[in-house]
C-alpha cells in the first residue's frame, strides 16, 4: 500500500534542527544535521511545512535560500 502524507519521524527531525538554530538553515545544511538527503528536505519544506516556514535570501546576485521557522 503506498504511503501517504509525510513521515512524522523525518518532519520532526527536520523541525528540530530548525528550532535549534533560530536564525536559519540552509537546505544542506539541515540535510546534514537531520541526517536526511537534501532532496527529502526540500520536498518536505515546499510540501509539508510551507505554513510554519519563512525564506531569508541572502547575498548579491546569487541568493541563497536560508529557512526557519515563523
Amino acid at each position: 500500500m503506498p504511503r501517504t502524507g509525510p513521515d512524522e519521524k523525518r518532519l520532526k527531525a527536520i523541525k528540530h534542527v530548525l528550532k535549534k538554530n533560530p536564525q536559519g538553515l540552509w537546505i544542506r545544511e539541515i540535510a546534514r544535521q537531520s541526517g536526511i538527503s537534501k532532496s527529502t528536505v526540500h520536498f518536505y519544506i515546499n510540501s509539508y511545512m510551507a505554513g510554519e516556514i519563512e525564506d531569508v535570501l541572502r547575498g548579491k546576485g546569487n541568493f541563497i535560500r536560508i529557512v526557519r521557522l515563523k
